[in-house]
Order: C-alpha cells, then structure tokens, then sequence
C-alpha cells in the first residue's frame, strides 16, 4: 500500500494508454510519440514507468529539463556531453558527434529510446537535437509536455507531419480515482466518497492525493468500523496547491490574469466577453497552458480546467480586485448569449461578495435554479439575503429545502416552521407541504403524522378561498401524489394505484406532478407483482424528466427502476440500468453511495455471489448510517446478514441483525419485512435455532398485506433452506407474478411440489440462463435426487455435472451441498484406475500396455464400469465424473 503522507502518486487509470505507447515504441514504424497533459495527470510517473518496463530490449535514457537550464544551449542535454570540450560546443555538429559516442558506448548495440519529461522545459537547441536524432532513426523518442506546444516548437512540427504520435492523458474517470484512492488508503473506501474527492480536485491524480493528504491530516476523512468516509464533506485546500496556484498566476502576464481570475470568480464566462476584457491572445495563451477549456455543454463558454483553480483563486483575490473585475465583467458583457444556470448563479453570489445586492425577485429565482442545479449551499446563501418580509415564506422555503439536501434535518426543521398555515398562494402552499412531507421521511416519522400533515395541506388549500381556481387544481394533484407517497411507504399498493391513475387519465396536472406520480404508480404496480406495467410507466417517468429536469425526481424515478429490476429478478437489465446512472454535476454523493450501492449488492445477492455483496455492503451501510433520505439502511442490513452467514461470518451476522432490531426504519414497509426476511434466514443458516417456521410467519405477514414479490422472496429462502412444506405456497404465489424470473421460480416450485425431476431440471437451467445461480444450484441438486428415487443413473450422471458447475459459481457455504451421482454398484479399484486412464484419454491398447493385462480385460473391465456408471459408450466418460472415479 502507498502512504498518503508520501509523496508517491500511484499510477492508475493509465494502463491503456501506456500499453500503446509501448506499442508504438517497440514498433518504430513512427519516430515515437508525444504526450500532453496538465500538471499532475501523471505524465512523469508514465515516463519513469516506461523506463523500467524497457530496460533489456532496449537501452532507455531519462531527460528531465529544467526551467533553470531553459537559456543555456544543450542544457537539458548535459548528462549526454560530460566529455565534451568548450570547443565541441561551439559547433551544433560537434554536440550531434559527442551525443551519439555517448550513446553508441552505453548501447553496446541495442535500439535507444528517450524519454523526455517536461518536454517543454526544453531549450531551443536540446530540441533541435532530439528531433535531429528521432528523424534519423537513430533514437526513439517519447516526449512527456504539459502544454500544447508552440507553431515553432521542433516536436509540434512531428506531431503535424504524423512523424510523433500525438496523445493527450486527460483526468481520471471515477473508476480510476477509487482506485487511486484505495491504493492510498486501502480497502474500505465509500463510493460515493472517491467520487466526491475525485471531483474537488477534477480527477487530477497529483490534486486527488494531495486532497486525500489534507483530508487524513484534518481528521475530515476518517475510518470508523474499518471504513473510509469523509464528513463533513469539504476539505481544506491543500497549501501545496495553494502554492501552485499562486505560482501559476505568477506567469500569466496582465491581460492572462484578468481573464483567468474572471473565470473563476463568475463561474464561467462567454469567451467573447474574455477577448474583450482582456485579449484573443490572452484566451489562447490560457488554452494553451490547459488553464481553461470550454464547457462541454456550452462550448461558448469558458471554465477552468480544475475546480480547484477556480476555488483556490477566489479565496486569493483582494475584495477589492474582485469589485473591479465585477464592474468590468458587467459593462463589457455582451447580452446575446443565453448563460448557462450554473454562470448565473454563481454571478449572483459573486455580486453579494462584492457587496452588489441584487432584487429579492432575482435572489429567490436564483435560489430556485441552485436548487434545481442542485447546489444547496449556493440556494442557501441567496435566498438568505433576501430582505423584504413580503418574500419570507418563499425565501424560508427555499432555505429550508437547502438545508434538508444538505442533511442538516433539524435546520430544515425550524426554518420550515409554520411555513404550510403562512403560505399565501397555491404555489407556496404546494411547495410547503412537499417540503413538509419530504422532511417527515428524512425523520423517520410514521405514517400517521404524514397523513396528519397532509390533512393540514388540504385545509391551508381550503382557507385559500378564491385562489385562481387552475393554481388550486394543480395543489390538490401535488396532495394527491404526495398521499400516494404516503401509501406505498405503507404498502397500501393497490389504493395508491386507485390515486395515481386519475391523475394520469385525464393528462393535467404540471410536468412534476406527473412524472411524479409516474414514479409511484411503477412503485405501486411492482409492488403489487405487475412488473411489466411497472417498468413501462417507470420508463416514461425517466423520460418525462429529460424535456422538464428534476434533480430530486430524478434520483427517485432512478432508484425505483433500479430497484424494480432488481426484485424482478433481471440482474442484466439492472446492471445496464446502474451502468447508465447519470445525474450530472454536481452529483449527489450520499446517494451513490448508499442507495445504489444497496441495489448493486442486491444483484450480487440474487447471483449468489455473496462474497462481493458483503464487500459492497459494508461501506454502503456506513454512508446510510450518517444520511438514509431513502429508508434502505434496514434493507442493507438484512442484505449483509444474509451474505455474512453465506460466508460464515457469524459475529458479523450478530452484529447485523442487532442492528436491524433497534434501527427506526423510515422506508417502506415491505423494504423492512424483507429485512427480516433475510435476517432470519441467516440465523437459521448459521445454526436452525429458530428454524424456517420464521420464514413462514413472515411469508403470511406478506400475504396479509398483500404483497406478492416480498411473498415470493421469503418462500424462496425457506425453500433454499430446505423447508419443502413451503412448495405448493411459493408456486401459487409465483403464478400471480409477472416476467421470467417468476415463472422459473413458478416452475420450481410446482416441481418440487409434484415430484417431478425433469421439470425441476428445466427449471434449473432457465434460472441458470437468468443467473440465479442459487436456485439452479439447488433446482438441479433436488433433479438430480429425484432422477435418483426413480432409479435414472443416467439422468443423474448428466445434471451431476451442471450441478457442481452451478455451485462453483456460488459464492460462500449453502445449506445442501451439490449432488453427487453415486454409481448402480461400487467400482473395484481396478475399474476405477481403467476409467481413469479412459477418461484421461488412453487408449484400450495402452491402458493394457500400462497394466500388463490383455486388450480383451480391458474391454471387459469397461463393459463392466459403463453398466455401473449407467452409460453405453467411452465418449460418456466426461470430466465431471473425475470426482467420482477417484472416490470410487
């Protein structure tokens, strides 16, 4: 493991890159190649990487210029001319004889690579040089450069002429910042914190280890229970970058400056307006550096390369320079352009640091467009400098919806007090009673007090009186939606659908209402079992939010198609679906890194793959311990437990389960009876104490509240755990379900049900082909027993094999080990050595040859070993019968 406090940066995310550069260089069909990138995306460490990964083939030799040595003619070049004279020196052909003795000496024949780092280091004639002897075949060359080079520089006319393969190294993608962070920090890293780290330093490896060094060094990022978080979620600016940043700043000329901090200070801004306030030529000098880009969304625009330049550079900026560039920025802005969200709200907090206030019209609209962004701390601070009590109840709203996205419950509490009664619109008091609801949940208030809160919605409607009568039509959907939330948190499925439907029938209502009560009605209708009709409204949900975005509908809609397709039993689907996961920037780590993580574990679950659930789970857990906005921390537990005693983790199991006996679930109830579920199957795993009558008792709590897929999972665990008086239950339940999943578990449990060995068989296979490797494990261990009463050895010999394949694929201890086909009669120890050499493919006459017996015994012995094996030829004699044969 690397230390965090070293200086080292592991080199990650790379690896693509680099195998193509080595590539190339072996190759040699062109000079070499030229790499460009930033300050610290790991353009040294690729170098020094390829030096050691060369050594033998060839000879490689390190250039390292310096920016002291950048004015001395062969500067960079001097280890390569210790033995030249000052009159060598004097003559460019001279050096070229002197550099190429020196490699001739040291290569002793072999090819010659160089590699340059901090190629534009380089002073005029070492470049000269490099590309004399790259051109003439004579070194391969691979240049290292943190800026675009200049029309005049040597290597940028290879890279035009395609003589130097040209490449950029870029940031690191999230993949590859958790693992940068997990080689710093080792195992146990929340997802959702590297993704968090990974965007402060804008997935720059050097900027990423130095954020991780001031987070260890703070105690911001901490290990509880083994597990990496970091809370609160901002972290010092380290000095080392504040130092870079200083130092950047430092080489920019005037014109450079006043552009690069105006980026920062704004957000964003038009590059026409840059070219005015400063200069084309400044603006290019800055892209050329890497220091700002265009926004990928508005190419218009700039923005700076790093978030963390932008941060860095507002906190070193005078008041007073900041003022000045304010005004300047303000009187040469060109208004043609539509300027993206993120620009205006954040030129809106820069007017507020400038002492500038803008109207509380524009403050709370700026607030709501932070909110939508989301950037709570940005909404927090604008809607808190509104002054006129006229806009306290949509400024308190807006604060408070702030506050509860940035999980300070209590704040969001007593800002949003008396709010609902205060409300003097339609608009306002929808938007109070959503927020009323939305804070109950976070609380983990029981149903009773959200329907008592809803019931103060619809009188503050009421006591509107002769409000615009479409605004008050428009409330009441919101009530309404907000009510069927309210019902599927409670399991009342089939009455939140009877809500929902209405609504949806008749196409009023606004776009969030509906996709809303889209969201809930595939909710709803999967929970009632009807997934297909659940993911169609599901998917016209999600793609209701692309016309009208909705951060926080998105991140519902999102997780309950993710979990539809989970408990449908379509782990593919919900992969794609995972895979595809998009919230844009910026992006909401708590739930990255606890909800959809639960239902990534889940889908190992489901696969059997017990071993990387359990690895999932445990940082999940710690994330939802500090922020479960979505109720799943009980789920996660029973999750855990289940995997733990899969593993035989029995402490963990405990521990676990414990838990789960005194959190206050605040999700939906049907999330915590499968909680349960899964807890006491993993008791009666680690030792049938309470046996599986537990899981019946839970099964019937489902069937009460009717709940068919919860139904479902339970019975399949107490089948799984061998209590078959549950069969004929879990195939009626089966049967209502709709999609695949539910009609192999349909046709497993009618097999087992009925006796009948060749449709478990089947069943077995098609749960394979969906990848519940559980139940084809045990569909084709209960096939293979049932083969057996009927006396089929053949049968049994051909599952046996699927069977012990099945079971390698699952992960941890099962109740019933995989079949094993015991033959008609024992083999003698002779026939057991003859199948052995037969199966390992030796002919008749060599097996004779080996035994010193006669080719007929040897048929005779075989005749003998098919009859017991129950087979009829030698090309029966497949590997999975190796266990066998050896046992005897």
């Amino acid at each position: 493991m690397f230390s965090a406090f070293s200086g080292t940066v592991p080199l990650v995310g790379r690896s693509e890159l680099l195998g193509t550069l080595e590539e190339i260089l072996r190759r040699g069909e062109v000079y070499g190649a030229c790499v460009h990138g930033a300050t610290g995306t790991g353009k040294s460490a690729m170098a020094r990487h390829l030096l050691t990964l060369l050594q033998g083939e060839f000879v490689p030799f390190l250039v390292t210029p310096a920016a002291t040595l950048g004015s001395i003619p062969y500067g960079a070049l001097t280890p390569f001319l210790v033995d030249a004279t000052a009159e060598d020196m004097a003559s460019p052909l001279s050096v070229l004889r002197r550099v190429l003795a020196f490699f001739r000496t040291r290569a002793g024949g072999r090819p010659v690579i160089v590699l340059v780092d901090d190629a534009h280091l380089l002073d005029d004639d070492s470049s000269h040089l490099l590309s004399q002897l790259a051109t003439s075949r004579i070194v391969r060359l691979a240049a290292f450069t943190r800026t675009t080079p200049s029309s005049s520089d040597e290597l940028a006319s290879l890279c035009r002429d395609g003589l130097l393969e040209r490449f950029e190294v870029g940031p690191l993608d999230y993949a590859g910042a958790h693992e940068l962070c997990v080689r710093v920090l080792g195992a146990g890293v929340v997802r959702g914190t590297s993704d968090w780290l990974c965007d402060e330093a804008s997935g720059n490896p050097l900027f990423l280890k130095s954020v991780l060094d001031e987070a260890l060094l703070t105690g911001s990022l901490s290990k509880p229970d083994g597990i990496w978080t970091l809370a609160p979620r901002t972290v010092t600016v380290p000095r080392a970058l504040e130092d870079l940043v200083r130092a950047t700043r430092l080489e920019l000329d005037g014109t450079e400056q006043v552009a690069f901090d105006v980026v920062a200070l704004n957000g964003m801004a038009a590059f026409a307006d840059l070219a005015t306030i400063s200069s084309e030529a400044a603006v290019a000098g800055l892209m050329n550096r890497g220091l700002i880009r265009s926004v990928p969304d508005h190419p218009a625009f700039a923005q700076h390369t790093s978030s963390l330049y932008a941060r860095i550079t507002r906190g070193l900026t005078p008041v007073g320079r900041s003022v000045s560039l304010f005004g300047l920025l303000t009187e040469r802005t060109a208004p043609a352009l539509p300027v993206p969200p993120p620009a205006r709200v954040q030129h809106g907090l820069w007017s507020l640091d400038c002492g500038m206030p803008l109207p509380d019209e524009a403050l709370l609209e700026l607030s709501r467009v932070a909110l939508t962004l989301p950037d709570p701390a940005a909404a927090l601070k604008l809607a808190g400098a509104v002054r006129s009590g006229r806009s306290r109840v949509a400024a308190s709203l807006c604060r408070a919806e702030a506050l509860l996205e940035l999980a300070d419950v209590e704040g969001a509490r007593l800002v949003s007090a008396g709010l609902l009664e205060a409300a003097g619109s339609p608009e306002e008091v929808t938007a109070a009673g959503v927020l009323e609801a939305r804070l109950l949940l976070a609380e983990g208030r029981g149903a009773q007090v959200m329907e008592s809160a809803l019931v103060r919605w619809g009188h503050a409607l009421r006591a509107l009186g002769s409000a615009d009568p479409d605004a008050l039509t428009r409330s009441d959907d919101a009530l309404t939606v907000t009510r069927a939330s309210v019902l599927n948190l409670t399991g009342r499925y089939s009455e939140a659908v009877d809500a929902l439907q209405p609504i949806l029938a008749v196409g009023g209502g606004t776009a969030r209402v509906v996709v809303e009560a889209r969201i809930l009605l595939a909710e709803a209708l999967g929970g009632l079992g009807r997934s297909s009709e659940a993911l169609q409204q599901s998917e016209r949900a999600l793609a209701g939010l692309l016309t009208a975005p909705a951060p926080d509908l998105y991140r519902q809609g999102f997780l309950r198609r993710l979990a539809l397709l989970v408990h449908a039993g379509d782990f593919r689907g919900a992969e794609r679906v995972l895979r595809g996961y998009d919230p844009g920037a910026p992006r909401d780590y708590a739930f990255m890194g606890g909800p959809l993580t639960v239902l990534d574990a889940a889908i190992d679950v489901g696969r059997g793959r017990f071993g990387s659930a359990l690895a999932t789970l445990r940082p999940a857990l710690a994330s939802l311990r500090t922020s479960d906005r979505d109720g799943m921390l009980a789920y996660a537990l029973g999750l855990a437990a289940w995997a733990g005693a899969a593993l035989d983790e029995g402490a963990l199991v405990r521990e676990y389960c414990r838990e789960l006996d005194d959190v206050q679930h605040g999700g939906g109830r049907q999330y915590a009876l499968l909680a349960r579920g899964f807890c006491a199957a993993a008791r009666h795993l680690l030792g049938p104490d309470a046996g599986t009558p537990a899981l019946v008792d839970l099964a019937e709590e489902a069937r009460a509240h009717g709940w068919p897929r919860c139904e479902k999972t339970i019975l399949e665990l107490a089948m799984w755990l061998g209590d078959d008086r549950c069969a004929s239950r879990l195939a009626e339940v089966a049967a209502t379900l709709e999609g695949p999943e539910a009609a192999v578990v349909h046709a497993y449990a009618s097999a087992a049900a009925a006796g009948d060995a060749d449709t478990m068989a089947a069943a077995g296979d098609r749960a394979e082909m969906l990848e519940k490797y559980p139940l084809a494990t045990d569909a084709g261990r209960r096939a293979v027993a049932l083969f057996a009463e009927a006396g089929d050895v053949r049968s049994q010999r051909t599952l046996a094999g699927a069977v012990r394949r099945r079971r390698a694929l699952v992960d941890g201890g099962v109740p019933v080990e995989a079949a094993t086909v015991e033959p008609a009669a024992p083999l003698t120890a002779r026939e057991r050595e003859i199948a052995l050499l037969a199966l390992h493919g030796s002919s008749n006459r060599e097996i004779a040859d080996r035994l010193t017996v006669s080719t007929r015994t040897v048929e005779g012995h075989l005749y003998r070993i098919y009859a017991k094996l129950g087979i009829s030829r030698r090309e029966e004699l497949t590997p999975e019968l190796g266990p066998l044969l050896e046992t005897g």
